[in-house]
């Protein structure tokens, strides 16, 4: 028979043990849990076997020619994955150690809080000698268990993940690895290869949502004002337009690109800008979570809403699900980025941009809106700006006075941003609702106008601290609904939904003049030279002066519905309409 054994009893050491025994207990039980989900992701995410980084060995050994870039995308993705995983070793190591230190700390704790524990009060039927041991040895090796049981499951998860781990420091380097005696690049590196363009080139381009910094106005003076689409006049080429989407064509060194897709089914086009031939298309393959809900926009939005970005050596192509996609310029996918299907009411609209090394995504959703920053080469996160709301409007890169600044409507304020470390420069209150225009920049001046709210124009000042906005008008009649202002330094324009166009003064916010065509305005106007081009809904593009008094000096019809903003290149337009893509040239325009 068992005989009870007597203890000491102490109020105070029962007090000190049983305090260290609950904290240690919890501080186990976190780290338990976070090893077990670290295991889990670890297993999920699987960086030894990264299917990029698989896809991207295979293209490098089917190429009859050693792709020396190729090779250093290769090896930067490598150096990553290799960073993470002993990111991942290293936390490993510490977790287990300290789970191994919590459990030991808790069962000895749990063994003197029983020790010193306070004299129970008296009950009216005392159990005998036997019951009330055997009962306090049986719970003492119910704890003992359960503490060795995750002490147990904590470090087989550890083991596990290790045992994948050290798979890596076996791999033998592949043909695009550095060869005996070289290490592989750095990030830094990589991205060097990949020369970001100067801010002249992107101007002698088309490289995104109305062009150059998004801003709508063309660097070449010449544009054509005479065409016909049904005779053929001035209409260099057509071809078809692909998948339906409402985004705009843009143009890097004499290649065009634009994307299109419906429920099932991405894709991205290459075309010749000269001739109109087909260079290459890519479908982009479904790489966001599996199961993940579908966003429902309308027919007009589309699946493919937002305008690509071309720059440098790279396009850029993302989707109302969330799915960004990189490309070189002869098509080989570089790397893909899933940010989860946005929750709102069209999936993701905002227009891409890049500026120097920095792909921009303005990722608007109800939960967690938030503006990032990539670096281009790898589509790693440079720097991420939390939003105050979301909008459906597109950023801005514009050059002021006091440098270049990443500039975004939201739901009630116009931000502003450096481009490249992500520091907020101003921000101004002056919207309201859902915004959908972007804004526009003249001579010091930022428009920002929303259907239902106001045209504010912001005036911006240096001040002891730093760049000071301030409300220089607003105006509150005629607004635009969908197509973004544009301004030529001395006035602002802009297209309503009512089909009105708008000229105010930009220093005063006086209108000068307005003029109604018969259809909706949703495509914004571009300023070349001294003509202002904007296309209807219904594909006429009306061509007027930029001047303080309406002067028309044509309307040319395309003959099916434009909602895409076009882009203009030296005497060349390139339209995209609801199912062609035309190139417009004319000799001596």
């Amino acid at each position: 028979m068992l005989e009870k054994r007597e203890f000491d009893r102490n109020d105070f050491l029962w007090r000190v043990s049983t305090a260290v025994t609950v904290v240690s207990g919890f501080f186990s039980l976190i780290v338990f849990v976070l090893l077990v989900i670290n295991y889990m992701q670890f297993r999920t995410a699987d960086p030894v076997n990264d299917p990029m980084l698989t896809q991207m060995r295979q293209d490098y050994a089917a190429s009859p020619q050693k792709d020396e870039a190729l090779a250093v995308r290769i090896r930067a993705l490598e150096l990553i994955n290799r960073k993470a995983i002993f990111t991942t070793m290293a936390q490993i190591q510490t977790g287990s150690a300290l789970l191994m230190v919590g459990v030991v700390v808790f069962m000895i704790s749990f063994k003197y809080s029983i020790r010193w524990q306070r004299e129970k009060p008296e009950l009216e039927e005392v159990p005998t000698a036997d019951r009330e041991f055997l009962a306090l040895a049986q719970s003492r090796q119910m704890i003992m268990w359960t503490g060795v049981g995750i002490l147990a499951v904590g470090m087989g998860a550890a083991v596990l993940t290790q045992s994948n781990l050290n798979k890596v420091g076996a791999m033998a380097p592949t043909d695009a690895a550095a060869a005996p005696g070289e290490t592989g690049p750095t990030t830094e590196t990589a991205v060097a290869v990949l020369e970001p363009p100067k801010w002249e080139d992107i101007e002698k381009n088309w490289p995104s949502f109305r062009g150059p910094g998004s801003l709508g106005v063309a660097y070449f003076k010449t544009a054509p004002t005479d065409w016909d689409v049904a005779s053929g006049k001035n209409i260099k080429w057509k071809v078809e337009a692909g998948l339906h989407a409402p985004n705009s064509p843009v143009i890097w060194d004499k290649k065009i690109f634009f994307s299109g897709a419906n429920e099932t089914t991405r894709e991205i086009y290459c075309f010749n800008a000269d001739d109109g031939k087909e260079i290459w298309k890519q479908t982009v393959a479904d790489f966001g979570a599996p199961g993940e809900e579908k966003p429902k926009p309308t027919d007009e939005t589309g699946f493919a809403a937002p305008t690509m970005v071309a720059h440098g050596g790279q396009v850029f192509a993302i989707f109302a699900d969330g799915d960004l996609v990189s490309y070189d310029m002869d098509g080989k996918k570089l790397w893909e980025k899933s940010f989860g299907v946005p929750e709102n009411h069209y999936g993701h609209s905002s227009s891409l941009l890049a500026y120097d090394k920095l792909l921009f995504v303005q990722f608007d959703s109800n939960k967690n809106p938030k503006l990032l920053a990539l670096d281009i080469a790898t589509g790693k996160e440079a720097w991420t700006a939390a939003r105050k709301s979301i909008s459906w409007a597109s950023p801005i890169v514009a050059q002021t006075p006091f440098g270049p600044q990443l500039i975004l409507n939201c739901e009630e304020t116009v931000d502003a941003y450096d481009p490249i470390t992500g520091k907020e420069l101003w921000s101004q209150e002056c919207l309201s609702g859902e915004v959908a225009p972007s804004p526009a920049y003249g001579n010091g001046i930022v428009l920002a106008a929303q259907e239902y709210a106001v045209a504010a124009a912001i005036q911006l000042e240096k001040s002891d601290a730093g760049i000071t906005p301030k409300i220089l008008w607003e105006f509150d009649e005629l607004l635009p609904e969908i197509s973004s202002p544009v301004g030529d330094g001395e006035r602002f324009y802009y297209g309503t939904a009512g089909g009105v166009f708008v000229c105010l003064d930009a220093k005063s916010g006086q209108k000068l003049w307005e003029h109604e065509f018969e259809e909706s305005i949703e495509s914004s106007p571009v300023v070349v030279g001294d003509r202002i081009y904007v296309a209807d809904k219904a594909g006429n593009i009306h061509i007027m002066k930029t001047s303080g008094t309406f002067e028309l000096i044509g309307t040319r019809a395309m003959g099916e519905p434009v909602l895409a903003t076009p882009a203009f290149m030296d005497n060349r337009i390139y339209v995209r309409t609801e199912k062609q893509l035309y190139c417009i040239e004319q000799a001596n325009a």
